[in-house]
């Protein structure tokens, strides 16, 4: 089972390709509002170096957002088409959850999940890991990063993730992916209801 990951809804081009359990070519990398210019470069590499095509995966996996308007547009605009023309399944992740993949189903801790947004603001999410998956604590949302400082402080948080110590493992983000059921119908997570 070979299956390509992306997302482009944070400071982090994310690129994993995977040949059943092992990573056979993976990309992290923050960049400087460049995601357009290089998730084809970057995929493109990718299959180079592994010498797949994409027709060769057998699923999409593409991070939903929350996120950037036009970040989240850009990952997923590649992932509709690649699933598309090839018809081949289409899986979304949170971009939140896909921060916390390295602990998610791994252990039991209580983890706050903060990514940048627009200045003094951050997409937020507390979620507590457990061997199943996890729990939500407190849903996705577009806060002040102030009130995202108290939410933390409410609860007795074991990790705590940010743009700066993103806590990725490809190999995990099979426990929380959805599948799409319509490709044509599909939209990034904006939480415009913040906005």
């Amino acid at each position: 089972m070979k299956t390509m990951i992306m997302d482009t809804s944070s400071e982090y081009l994310i690129i994993s390709l995977l040949d059943d359990n092992k990573v056979i070519y993976e990309y992290i990398v923050p960049g400087k509002n460049n995601h357009s210019d290089n998730l084809l470069k970057k995929i493109e590499e990718g299959l180079n170096q592994t010498g797949l095509e994409v027709k060769d995966f057998d699923k999409i996996v593409c991070g939903i957002g929350p996120g950037a308007y036009t970040g989240l547009r850009v990952a997923l605009t590649v992932a509709k088409m690649f699933a598309w023309t090839l018809n081949k399944p289409l899986y979304t992740i949170s971009s939140l959850d896909l921060m916390a993949t390295k602990f998610i189903g791994k252990c039991d801790k209580v983890i706050a999940i903060d990514m940048k947004a627009k200045k003094d603001y951050v997409y937020h999410k507390i979620i507590k890991c457990n061997s199943d998956g996890y729990l939500v604590i407190e849903d996705e949302t577009f806060i002040e990063l102030n009130d995202a400082s108290d939410h933390n402080s409410k609860q007795n948080i074991d990790v705590f993730i940010s743009n700066d110590n993103i806590c990725y493992d490809a190999l995990n983000v099979e426990k929380v992916i959805k599948r799409v059921e319509s490709i044509e119908l599909l939209e990034p997570n904006y939480l415009r209801e913040g906005m």
